[in-house]
């Protein structure tokens, strides 16, 4: 069946045969917070391979422009290529961007781990491939800031890795598209120097973190140390008492090799290095790669052994973490669309909820998440039950371009409601003795302070119910140290 243009649907819900420029639809893959990926072929030219169609989710959405042209800068082989960019019209006359890239037939990393078992060898090899790819994107100015396993897609056979999802995206030169404190990155995977900034800068900053390479050095360590341990090593948020360990005197995480014995030695110190506290000791991508390679050569045959005598449990579907990212908000006309309407209608708020998170002006406060949420796809990691990968944060072309059997689940946002704890949280703002919290922003519930959201009920996913309303918590801002590293710049 032919469709004109497809002008009566929407972008995230178009039907085989539908006219997106030159592509023809076959089939829907995914859908992330930002747009919708499906698998495409050149009109006219039905037996060629399919592409991957990226379809933007809000109109006019400025992400796509600035993902396709730090994508024409990059050549790699573990980077996806660009084929075309557009515009797609609906019936409303609304004008949507697409990207049409590569298609990638893998697994997510953590996926991979679980089905296919892997040796520390090709572990470092895989590494090697990804650090190849934020070495490239280094050379061109970029960053990508949201490296994570979700964001690595793993072809088994040939164990050749793609670093997937570019439009997190920051190039030099680029328009900013997010408003301090944070830029885009998901916070498990978020380095300590980062959250040392949101600490110093608290409410009061007028620039954003300004996200560098060893950010991204810093993420994939955080990858790799799960891949090889199958749990998260201890989190970088402040407000977590773990965190203590990436202080510059705090050791860093416990080694791999204590988690987990069969992970080779040259492989662990690699991890380590890549997660040290202090940027500086990372190393670049570009360093990172040749010892990571030469690593892969010279490891001896420990390296051959399986890293799990057992198969693991494939990776838990989580709910996706409360990201310091959204479209570009600052349009008036621009809000965030009821997911049981059409995604052209907006919501009537006061203001975005979204917009909150991406000023950071809760995380600066020290708003932690308790997400210890179930899955729809199984059981928790059983070595890291709470671990939580951040799922897809921009048109999600992660898992959305994997193989039939990992895409069964959209990896797009599928937050979850809490409901009021009775008590405080550890660090969380508290109610002097007449009842009232530090912030006029701040209420008193249950002798803690929360601040209260202005959305609408059925969109409260990771927050707190109270009395029909959505809440988060407000927890002390850190004193800033009396001497501290230059802020990154």
């Amino acid at each position: 069946m032919a469709w004109n243009d497809a002008v009566h649907f929407d972008p995230g819900e178009l039907p085989p045969g539908a006219r997106v420029g030159p592509w023809e639809i076959r089939e829907w893959r995914g859908q992330g917070s930002y747009g919708t990926v499906y698998r495409a072929v050149r009109r006219g030219n039905p037996d060629a391979s399919g592409v991957a169609l990226k379809l933007a989710a809000y109109p006019q959405d400025e992400r796509f422009a600035r993902e396709a042209a730090l994508l024409c800068r990059l050549r790699h082989p573990s980077v996806p290529r660009l084929f075309d960019q557009g515009e797609w019209r609906n019936a409303a006359g609304r004008v949507y961007p697409y990207l049409v890239m590569e298609w990638v037939e893998g697994v997510s990393l953590y996926d991979w781990a679980a089905h296919y078992g892997p040796t520390s060898r090709q572990a470092l090899r895989v590494l090697a491939q990804v650090a190849g790819a934020l070495a490239q994107t280094g050379a061109v100015g970029a960053v990508h800031r949201d490296v994570k396993g979700d964001n690595i897609l793993v072809q088994g056979a040939e164990v050749h890795a793609f670093l997937m999802d570019y439009g997190a995206g920051y190039y030099s030169g680029a328009e900013r598209l997010t408003p301090p404190l944070f830029p885009p990155a998901t916070p498990r995977y978020r380095s300590p120097e980062a959250w040392s900034f949101a600490q110093r800068a608290g409410l009061d900053a007028k620039h954003p973190y300004e996200a560098q390479p060893a950010d991204d050095v810093f993420a994939l360590g955080v990858s790799a140390y799960r891949l090889v341990t199958d749990a998260y090593p201890p989190s970088t948020e402040p407000w977590d008492e773990a965190s203590r360990v990436w202080r510059p005197d705090g050791g860093g995480p416990r080694a791999p090799r204590e988690l987990n014995p069969r992970v080779d030695p040259l492989l662990n110190a690699l991890i380590l290095r890549m997660l040290s506290p202090v940027p500086e000791h990372r190393g670049t991508a570009r360093e990172l790669t040749e010892a990571l390679e030469q690593a892969s050569r010279q490891a001896g045959p420990e390296a051959d052994q399986r890293l799990f005598a057992e198969a693991l449990h494939a990776p838990t579907a989580w709910p996706s973490e409360v990201l310091a990212m959204v479209p570009g908000f600052d349009r008036p006309d621009f809000q965030m669309p009821n997911a049981r309407e059409s995604r052209e209608r907006p919501v009537q708020a006061k203001g975005s909820w979204w917009m909150t998170l991406a000023l950071g002006l809760l995380l600066a406060l020290g708003v932690g998440w308790a997400l210890q949420a179930g899955s729809s796809r199984g059981e928790p990691s059983h070595a890291d039950p709470e671990g939580q990968d951040g799922g897809s944060v921009a048109a999600g072309d992660t898992a959305l371009m994997a193989s039939p059997a990992s895409a069964a689940v959209p990896s797009g946002r599928e937050g979850i409601t809490l409901e009021m704890p009775h008590k405080p949280f550890p660090g969380q703002e508290r109610p002097d003795g007449t009842g009232r919290c530090p912030r006029k922003t701040q209420i008193a519930i249950n002798n803690g302070c929360w601040v209260k959201l202005d959305i609408p009920r059925e969109a409260c996913e990771d927050g707190y119910m109270h009395k029909g309303g959505c809440y988060m918590p407000a927890f002390r801002q850190a004193t800033a140290p009396t001497s501290h590293p230059a802020e990154p710049r």
